[in-house]
């Protein structure tokens, strides 16, 4: 028991670490795209922390992932289910809750 026990504790913590280490032999071919997984900070491959090349985030997900938590005390609750495309707009608009929703988001002293 001691022995099964010896092979299967590094196993599952190897599982729960992220899977076992792949052979060089049995790699993936070159030609075969490997999707990546995100990382700790949540920052999603291909993604990046710039409001206007996210819009069609939406803004609570973009704050968590991107800004500092602190800049929740200053954004306008009603905005946080909104796309930040629809902020957009309605910044272009003229709307006031909006123009303060976008400006925030754009500024660097909440950035990660």
């Amino acid at each position: 028991m001691k022995t099964l026990s010896r092979v299967l504790a590094p196993a599952l913590l190897a599982l729960s670490l992220g899977g076992l280490a792949v052979p060089a032999a049995s790699a993936a071919p070159a030609s075969v795209p490997v999707v990546q997984a995100a990382d700790d900070a949540g920052l999603v491959a291909g993604r990046d922390c710039r409001a206007g090349d996210n819009l069609d985030e939406i803004a609570a997900k973009f704050i968590s992932r991107c800004k500092k938590g602190s800049i929740r005390r200053e954004f306008p609750s009603d905005r946080l289910s909104r796309s930040l495309g629809q902020i957009y707009d309605g910044k272009q608009r003229g709307d006031r809750d909006d123009v303060k929703a976008w400006k925030l988001l754009n500024d660097r002293r909440f950035d990660k």
